[in-house]
C-alpha cells in the first residue's frame, strides 16, 4: 500500500514535499504507523548510506547553499542506526507530546486520563489508513521564555 508523507524541505523556502511511502501491511493503529514508518526510514537511510550517495541535484545545492552548509550527502559514519532503539524514540516522542500525526489533515488523538498516553493505548488508537492517504508527522518545538 502506498501511503503519502509530507517532509519538509531544507532552505529558506521550506517547501513541503510529498514522499510516497511503500508499506507491506496496513498500520491499524497509532503504534503500528509510527513503527513501520520508522522501519522505512531507517531501511532508505540505510541503502543510502550504503550505496555512497554522493551527486547532489541543482535544486539540493541551492537549498543547501541557502542555510549555509553545501554537503555532498556522503554519510562518513559507518555505524548504521539501531531500528529498535529509533522505534523507542519515535514512540516516545509521540507519548510525551513532541509530534503530532495528522492523517488527511485530520489530527490523531489518542484518548487518555493521563497526559501521557501508555503505548498499550496507541496500540488501541486505531485508525482508518487507505491507499494514497496523506500523513504528516508535526514536530512540536517548544518556545522558549518566560511570561511576566
Amino acid at each position: 500500500m502506498i501511503v503519502l508523507v509530507n517532509q519538509k524541505s531544507i532552505g529558506k523556502n521550506k517547501r513541503i514535499k510529498t514522499v510516497p511511502l511503500e508499506y507491506k501491511d496496513v498500520p491499524g493503529n497509532v503504534y503500528d504507523l509510527i513503527e513501520k514508518t520508522v522501519r522505512i526510514m531507517v531501511d532508505e537511510f540505510c541503502k543510502r548510506a550504503k550505496s555512497k550517495e554522493a551527486p547532489l541535484s541543482e535544486e539540493q545545492i541551492k537549498d543547501l547553499s541557502e542555510i549555509g552548509r553545501v554537503s555532498f550527502g556522503i554519510i562518513y559514519n559507518d555505524k548504521m542506526p539501531d531500528v529498535e532503539e529509533a522505534i523507542k524514540t519515535a514512540v516516545l516522542a509521540y507519548r510525551d507530546g513532541l509530534v503530532a500525526i495528522f492523517i488527511n489533515d485530520e489530527l490523531i488523538e489518542v484518548r487518555s486520563e493521563d497526559p501521557t498516553p501508555t503505548e498499550e493505548e496507541l496500540k488501541n488508537c486505531r485508525i482508518e489508513l487507505h491507499e494514497n492517504d496523506t500523513v504528516t508527522f508535526v514536530r512540536l518545538t517548544m518556545l522558549a521564555g518566560r511570561m511576566w
